[in-house]
């Protein structure tokens, strides 16, 4: 016990607070009258102090800042993702009826690969956006085929 004056009081609580107070002590491993005065501490002192008001709001301050930076970089990703599907469906044309199990086979592949390389980024501190050629080769040249806008795919694969 510390070396400061106390004062008894006798205070009449409904119900409902005694049995909050009387919980928040035994989680916290205190006596009842020790989880009262930490609490009316917290209330009077704390609050009423403006260094700690001051940090709090800066703290949140922060917090909002950093929600909405993710919030517009979340709007960003849509965006571009919904305008790439938009893209390619307007200039990819549909499969001929004749090569549409050979189509339907090589698509399966590919989406598989993706996903595997989907659950390969997102393993924690990875990301393959920093090792990705970004649509360039080496050479400086652009890996697409300009006949239907698709990137190619090797022969290797089908």
């Amino acid at each position: 016990m510390s070396a400061r004056a106390k004062k008894k009081l006798t205070i009449y609580l409904e119900d409902d607070l005694a049995r909050a107070l009387d919980v928040d002590a035994r989680l916290r491993g205190l006596p009842v009258t020790r989880a009262v005065a930490d609490a009316m501490r917290r209330i009077y002192l704390d609050a009423t102090d403006p260094a700690v008001a001051d940090t709090v709001k800066m703290r949140l301050d922060r917090v909002e800042k950093r929600e909405i930076v993710r919030a517009r970089e979340i709007a960003i990703i849509k965006e571009t993702l919904l305008l790439f599907i938009r893209v390619w469906l307007e200039h990819n044309p549909a499969p001929e009826e004749d090569t549409l199990d050979a189509v339907h086979a090589v698509a399966e592949r590919r989406f598989q690969s993706f996903l595997e390389l989907l659950a390969e980024s997102l393993q924690p501190g990875r990301s393959l956006f920093a090792a990705a050629p970004h649509g360039r080769s080496e050479l400086g040249e652009v890996n697409r085929d300009h006949t239907n806008g698709a990137a190619r795919e090797t022969e290797a694969a089908s």
